[in-house]
């Protein structure tokens, strides 16, 4: 037992250990408070300074961000300041070198060029001299400036010391001043801006366009703003967007697909079918019920197309409104036909989705081919693979087509695509819709991929020809590139296409045109001497396949017949028309391969299954500028079935008024005040040198008969003999073909056909590596700048009822005084017609000077029209007589059979000839290739395109 002290101590040491204790846990709490304290703190300070630095990291991105979007801006601006001057520009020649576009830049480039007024209306003190300078004078005219950050005024000079002298060139640099995105109140921290340098390069072509843009909210320690600098190069290069132009009037026909703009020139909107432009569609003809329905859908877009693209926009007030009631039932079988509704999805309707929905017997929105036959056959498989190949790059990417091994412009089952996914072969295009046997939405179908234009205003071809709407058919889809239509446009945009201005590009080809000469390349393929091809007489079979030749000798008896003309071959010009001009006695050369050779002026001859290497040059005369060159040689076919001259008919005149007599009639004999003025439709006609001297005073009129034709220092009562009409039939041109340029366009007289399946190519199509059968390597730059260099020549491609295995394949821009394309053709460049039709100028002039006929009557027809459309040349395939089954046109009389009728459909069937069956209407592509390259002489504004694969971001 305890004492107390014992205890009393123990009490003591117990409250001593626990306040001891006590005194420990609150330490330990004090610790531990200050420890979370001291965290905490840390803490709060890091989330402090890391949330200010947060904020101050964002601010900064943001003001990075707000100088990106400046420079970007900066780089648009940049871009339309230098196209807009860039196309201020029209210059004639087209090889855009180095040095030439150099010049252009700084001002100093020689040639004809055109420098247009500013279109954004700034004032200036001159039309500048080069490019640079309009591009000076663009930003000169510029406000918002900030002053303060810089330069006040734009500066042309020099490139900064320690540039690269081997990218870029010394001079021509523009620098901007720094240009605000936005206006603020004076006082206010300027806003964001940018800078531009357009610094050229040392290639000479390319200008790099490097942008600065600054963000002045927010400077750095140096008081400088945050700036970001993007860049991008641009070339400056001379481009044809246009796939026709035309001064005549065009007509796009049945079956022609056109990628690109169409230039129509005529003004002349007053005469008779005076229409600058005619498209048909491509969907009449095919089945009564879809004429019906065609023809409500052409009389609600006649009304109601407020912007000219042939197509009603659905939900649109006018347009929408405007659509044919989907109720009315066609083809009589009591239900709705719901003919227009957009099968295509594209948010219009348009003849193509009605033609979609009249055949698409599944409501699938697609058309195959077994929908698009009756009786075994597809109703126009032409127009069938027009459409499945139209727009054949479909993915875009450069390559296209397929391998044509039997080269009738159809791909067979067994021909390989060309575009091919190496991981799988699979074909690209083709999974797209490209040749899949199938139209649909992917074809894209219009008859137009591109713009209409006009020289004519609107309002003179409208009020001139009130229904001019009705007549332009088809569906025009401009990519987003502009109005459908454009009207009253000059030059800069239609492109003058001036035959003087052509001599440079002409003259390049003739001389490449440098191989043996006519003669001689024939007789060395008959194997005999050129002197006895006089007398040399043809007796391979016509069915050889060796080289032949048919003579026809010179009117030595001037009876105005060639002295063979009993077995001499003869046809009308144009062949297979049922209105022809004339007549033509023909030499005819089969089977023979000519290279670089010259067709001698008034040869007229007939070429069959012949092959052209290089530059073919056909020879006229260019001083073709007599009032009767086209009359001079007529001829008519005679009661022998042979063509003879025109037997004379004398016309006599007095104040305008014109009587005819078939005789000359004396001077006592003639009504009172009358005179000669011509023997009409002869091959001699009546001029001066044919009054006898000693009647000269007594002839009334004398001095208003034409002067004799004079050539050479020869008087020509034959203009066959001065001129060139020739045919080619089943002929492969490896190469180009080019002619002189005549003065005046004569119709008759110089003029080209190309029918049969005769093609083009710059490759021979199984040699390509036979040198005798390709053109010089040192020739290939001119040739693939036009396949045909024709100006002033009457060309005509195809023939209005081309065989199915005709292909003409065109590359490179195509010049002709006037085209008619027909049959299947594909055209990878552009058409310009040189020829301009005005009352008063020949050939609308008579003999004594006064205007004659329409110069409406003179066009450019692509595609089939018929008879009633103006197509004086064509037939109405309705009207041929049905024989075993089939159409036929004619009776082809020619061993071998070439496929063109010699006798009419409407005469009894010859013995021996073989009936030629309407063969349909072809397919016609022609597309717009803005990469190609031009002859000099067209004239064009140039352009600054921009090279996406230079896009950069960062100072240089």
């Amino acid at each position: 037992m305890m004492t107390p002290t014992v205890r009393s101590m123990r009490g003591v040491w117990s409250r001593r250990v626990r306040k001891l204790f006590a005194t420990r846990r609150r330490a330990v709490a004090s610790v531990l408070s200050m420890m979370f304290l001291i965290l905490f703190g840390s803490l709060a300070t890091a989330m402090a300074i890391s949330s200010r630095g947060n904020i101050r990291t964002a601010a900064t991105h943001v003001h990075v961000q707000r100088a990106m979007a400046a420079a970007e801006t900066g780089l648009v601006v940049a871009q339309s300041r230098l196209q807009e001057a860039t196309a201020r520009f029209v210059v004639d020649r087209s090889d855009m070198n180095g040095t030439y576009v150099s010049n252009l830049w700084r001002g100093t480039a020689s040639g004809t060029i055109t420098v247009l007024p500013s279109p954004s209306g700034i004032n200036e003190s001159g039309r500048p001299a080069g490019i640079a300078a309009a591009v000076f004078n663009a930003h000169a005219a510029e406000s918002n400036r900030i002053t303060a950050a810089g330069i006040a005024e734009p500066v042309m000079g020099q490139a900064p010391s320690g540039t690269d002298l081997s990218v870029f060139a010394r001079e021509g640099w523009i620098f901007t001043p720094v240009i605000g995105v936005e206006s603020r109140p004076e006082g206010d921290t300027p806003p964001p801006g940018y800078t531009i340098t357009y610094a050229p390069l040392a290639n000479g072509t390319d200008v790099r366009v490097i942008v600065t843009g600054f963000d002045f909210d927010y400077q750095r320690g140096s008081s400088e703003p945050i700036a970001r600098t993007v860049s991008q190069d641009f070339r400056i290069s001379k481009r044809i967007r246009r796939v026709v132009v035309s001064p005549t009037k065009v007509m796009l026909g049945k079956n022609v697909n056109v990628v690109g703009d169409v230039a129509a020139r005529f003004t002349d909107v007053t005469r008779p079918m005076g229409d600058p432009l005619i498209m048909r569609s491509d969907f009449f003809g095919l089945d009564s019920p879809l004429d019906a329905k065609l023809n409500d859908l052409f009389a609600a877009i006649s009304t109601s197309d407020v912007d000219g693209d042939n197509r009603l926009r659905i939900g649109h007030p006018v347009e929408g409104a405007s659509i044919p009631s989907n109720s009315r039932d066609y083809n009589g079988d009591g239900r709705a036909d719901e003919a227009f509704q957009d099968a295509t999805g594209d948010g219009f309707v348009d003849e193509f989705d009605v033609f979609i929905r009249h055949f698409d017997t599944d409501s699938d929105s697609r058309v195959s081919a077994a929908e698009f036959t009756r009786g075994g056959n597809l109703i126009d498989g032409e127009l069938f693979r027009l459409i499945d190949s139209a727009n054949p790059d479909r993915n875009r990417n450069g390559l296209f087509g397929f391998r044509d091994d039997n080269r009738n412009g159809r791909r067979e089952d067994t021909e390989p695509f060309l575009d091919l996914d190496p991981r799988n072969s699979t074909a690209r295009d083709n999974v797209l819709g490209y040749l899949d046997n199938v139209v649909d939405r992917r074809d894209q179908y219009a008859k137009v991929r591109g713009r209409l234009l006009f020289r004519s205003t609107e309002a003179a071809w409208r009020s001139a020809q009130p229904t001019y709407n009705a007549r332009l058919q088809g569906p025009v889809n401009t990519g987003g590139t502009g109005s459908a239509r454009g009207f009253g446009l000059g030059d800069d945009a239609l492109m003058n296409p001036d035959p003087t201005a052509l001599a440079g590009a002409t003259a390049d080809l003739q001389n490449a045109s440098n191989g043996q000469g006519f003669w001689d390349q024939v007789a060395s393929q008959l194997g005999v001497g050129v002197n006895t091809l006089t007398t040399y007489n043809e007796t391979k079979p016509a069915t050889s396949t060796l080289p032949r030749y048919q003579r026809v000798d010179a009117d030595n008896n001037n009876d105005g017949l060639p002295d063979n003309w009993a077995s001499a071959f003869f046809e009308p010009s144009p062949v297979d028309s049922p209105n022809y001009s004339d007549w033509y006695y023909r030499p005819v050369f089969q089977n023979m391969t000519f290279r670089d050779v010259q067709i001698p002026v008034g040869l007229n001859a007939l070429f069959r299954n012949c092959t052209f290497v290089g530059v073919t040059w056909v020879r006229t005369t260019t001083s073709n500028t007599h009032v009767l060159w086209g009359e001079y040689g007529k001829m008519q076919l005679g009661s022998d079935g042979k063509p003879r001259p025109y037997p004379p008919r004398f016309v006599y005149g007095d104040d305008g008024s014109e009587t005819s007599y078939p005789t000359m009639l004396p001077s006592s004999a003639r009504p009172p005040n009358q005179m000669i003025l011509m023997v009409q439709n002869s091959f001699s006609p009546l001029d001066k040198a044919d009054i006898p001297a000693n009647q000269v005073a007594s002839t009334n009129g004398y001095n208003n008969l034409p002067d004799p034709l004079i050539v050479n220092g020869r008087r020509v009562v034959d203009t066959k003999l001065v001129s060139n009409n020739v045919r080619f039939h089943d002929c492969l041109f490896v190469g180009s073909i080019v002619s002189d340029t005549p003065t005046n366009y004569v119709q008759a007289r110089n003029k080209l056909q190309f029918t049969g399946s005769t093609r083009f190519t710059d490759t021979h199509p199984t040699q390509p590596d036979n040198s005798a059968l390709n053109p010089d390597s040192s020739d290939r730059d001119v040739i693939a700048r036009s396949s045909m260099m024709l100006p002033q020549m009457s060309v005509d491609l195809g023939t209005f009822n081309s065989p199915p295995t005709q292909s003409v394949e065109l590359k490179g821009v195509i010049i002709a005084g006037v085209i008619d394309i027909r049959g299947n053709t594909t055209l990878d460049g552009a058409l310009v017609m040189t020829f301009n039709p005005v009352l008063g100028q020949y050939p609308l002039v008579d003999v004594l000077g006064n205007p004659i006929g329409n110069p409406a009557n003179f066009n450019a027809s692509i595609g089939y029209f018929g008879p009633a459309d103006g197509d004086a040349e064509s037939l109405d395939p309705n009207t041929l007589p049905i024989v075993a089954g089939q159409r036929v046109v004619g009776w082809d009389t020619t061993v071998p059979p070439d496929g063109i009728p010699d006798v009419p459909s409407s005469q009894a069937q010859p013995p021996g000839s073989v009936a030629v069956p309407f063969n349909g209407y072809g397919r016609i592509n022609l597309r717009s290739n803005p990469d190609m390259l031009l002859p000099n002489g067209l004239s064009l504004p140039l352009e600054a395109t921009p090279l996406p694969a230079t896009y950069r971001e960062g100072r240089m």
